[in-house]
């Protein structure tokens, strides 16, 4: 790699950690600018004089941006003191998603229609008059589009569950393991508009498959230790061989000690692996391991863990094992250290995706490209879960919640 490229590589590293470090002010901050944007675009296309007037809708935009910024956060703090209080928060984070989505297609329209209307030079029959029209109709389409599928994606969208079904060949599985079927969850997010009966219905509807093996990967919990309670609810899933769980970065930020004494406490019956190898009684060997999640690196790339080091150490190689791992970015480390089959979560799919096949143009792109489905490496397999519950807003577009079931049968690689 030249010179040149590692250089761009290094700013790019550098622009993800200044927005990814400072997640929460960044978005407030443009919380603010989308703001000032949507209600000129509102002024505008009512044809009001007011819109010509650059300097004050600057100097709201500014304004804006620096009361988000100090609002924000106290928000995220004050909505652990009461349920209604962190009801008006989370419709506030709704409300502001959705004003981003909406303000990014009017920006979208200024890039790509506007231009021509502010050349000295009239283009033929495109001048500045025609430049207007042209941008108050398209972006009235597009921001239409964008309006429907924000209500769409906090609806309909994000209520989907999809059953995803696939077939992994994993090499030394022992011809009596063939069919083992393993039903992934992830991503739960519990207290986060995922608790109560709606978090018991997820875990009937998991039981109804009928596991040999229950894998969940990660944030479990998504920021309040006042929902470990909840934990009780994940004490119901049954499975043939047992319930694995990991934690995610979530869970560290809760406490990850505090998260594993509520399972202890409310789900005895979720086997919780915390950099831990452990083997499976059935009649050929077959393993299970999970790696931590350290926390404050979920925005990092191509993860190194020592724990997965110690981890391979300790397998024995008479079996296959399966690795749980909350965040996909570890998959390169996996490969290399030989573990066949990763399962992995932490993206939630981007939540909101491009109507592409596929949905891999979607928000998590920013993190990773490793945002959904099954991804190779040599002779390791990683399968990325969407997720059962939400970051942020309850919104999902083109990106429903998930429960995957993976059979494993004796091979080489997946199809």
């Amino acid at each position: 790699m030249t010179t040149t490229m590692l250089q761009f590589h290094d700013r790019i590293a550098q622009a993800r950690r200044f927005l990814f470090s400072r997640l929460f002010r960044n978005l407030a901050a443009g919380l603010g600018l989308m703001q000032a944007l949507v209600a000129h675009w509102l002024v505008l296309v009512a044809g009001s004089p007011a819109a010509g007037r650059i300097a004050p809708w600057l100097l709201l935009a500014l304004a804006l941006a620096a009361v988000n910024v100090a609002l924000v956060p106290r928000l995220m703090r004050l909505r652990r003191r009461n349920d209604a209080v962190a009801a008006a928060v989370q419709r506030y984070i709704d409300l502001g998603v959705a004003t981003l989505l909406v303000g990014t297609a009017v920006a979208a329209c200024w890039l790509v229609v506007a231009p021509a209307a502010w050349l000295p030079v009239p283009l033929g029959f495109y001048d500045a008059a025609t430049a207007s029209w042209l941008f108050r109709a398209a972006s009235a389409v597009l921001v239409g589009w964008v309006a429907f599928s924000v209500g769409w994606s906090l609806s309909v969208g994000q209520a989907r569950v999809a059953n995803t079904r696939l077939r992994v060949e994993l090499p030394g599985l022992g011809p009596t393991l063939a069919g083992l079927r393993v039903v992934q969850i992830s991503d739960l997010h519990i207290g986060n508009r995922l608790e109560g009966e709606r978090l018991a219905r997820m875990v009937e509807r998991v039981n109804a498959l009928e596991p040999d093996l229950v894998a969940i990967t990660g944030d479990l919990f998504h920021d309040d230790p006042i929902h470990l309670p909840e934990a009780r609810h994940l004490g119901g899933l049954r499975a043939r061989h047992g319930v694995f769980a990991i934690l995610g970065n979530h869970d560290a930020n809760v406490g990850a000690d505090r998260v594993a004494e509520a399972l202890s406490r409310h789900a005895p019956g979720v086997r919780l692996l915390r950099d831990e190898l452990a083997r499976l009684e059935l009649p050929s060997p077959f393993y299970v391991a999970g790696v931590e999640d350290p926390g404050g690196r979920w925005f990092e790339r191509r993860l190194r863990y020592r724990a997965l080091e110690e981890l391979r150490s300790k397998w024995p190689g008479d079996g296959p094992v399966l690795l749980l791992a909350h965040q996909p970015e570890v998959f390169e480390h996996a490969a290399e250290l030989g573990f066949p089959l990763v399962l992995s979560g932490h993206t939630h799919g981007g939540q909101l995706a491009l109507p592409l096949p596929g949905g891999q143009l979607n928000l998590a792109r920013a993190m990773t490209p490793l945002t959904r489905g099954v991804y190779r490496r040599g002779d390791c397999t990683l399968y990325v879960n969407r997720g059962l519950g939400v970051g942020g807003p309850a919104m999902r577009f083109h990106c429903s919640r998930e429960i995957a079931t993976i059979e494993l049968l004796p091979g080489l690689r997946a199809r």
